[in-house]
């Protein structure tokens, strides 16, 4: 073949992969990590009325849900409110917002995390600091109107299922399954 034939070749695969890559679904834009923290302390120190959600039977009762994953790259957020809301924050920026308003998999899969969080909640803590994970821990805030409860664990453990927070942990991830179904 001529030369110029393996230029075509070659700038032609190059377009097509240039508009696969831009055709593929995406997360939202890369953002300050500071946007980050400013949406986690959001919701760590928000109130159920200011979110709009329903009042409780008990005030220990979980609307709110938070888990903290200890990543290589920094922390992934889980965020599951008992109304269907459920977003997904990266510390390193982006992330997955709104998908429970307008997807019922991910409104569903939040609130399940809810009410796993009020079979859990007993075995927690009351907190008022709200740390960020190690790589390879997860750090659970369980939101109520008694005050944010909190509980950790080892990656290691969750997977294993040798922590009583494993179910939390495995809705949580649901959450997550869910966006990824959507895109």
């Amino acid at each position: 073949m001529k030369p110029s034939i393996w230029i075509v070749i070659v700038g032609l695969a190059l377009l097509l992969w240039f508009l696969a890559r831009e055709r593929r679904p995406k997360m939202t834009a890369q953002a300050d990590p500071k946007i980050y923290s400013g949406l986690r302390d959001l919701i760590l120190h928000g109130s159920r009325e200011k979110l709009g959600i329903s009042p409780r039977s008990k005030s220990t009762e979980p609307w709110g849900v938070v888990m903290d994953w200890g990543i290589p790259t920094g922390t992934a957020t889980v965020v599951a409110l008992a109304d269907g809301t459920a977003s997904v924050y990266l510390s390193s920026g982006g992330g997955l917002i709104g998908g429970g308003q307008s997807h019922e998999s991910i409104r569903n899969a939040a609130k399940q995390v809810v009410e796993i969080a009020n079979e859990v909640q007993p075995s927690m803590h009351a907190t008022s600091d709200y740390p960020l994970p190690q790589n390879g821990q997860v750090m659970f805030y369980l939101l109520s109107d008694s005050g944010v409860f909190t509980g950790a664990a080892s990656d290691e453990d969750m997977r294993g299922h040798r922590n009583p927070l494993y179910k939390l942990g495995d809705a949580a991830q649901n959450v997550i399954t869910e966006y990824r179904r959507i895109q």
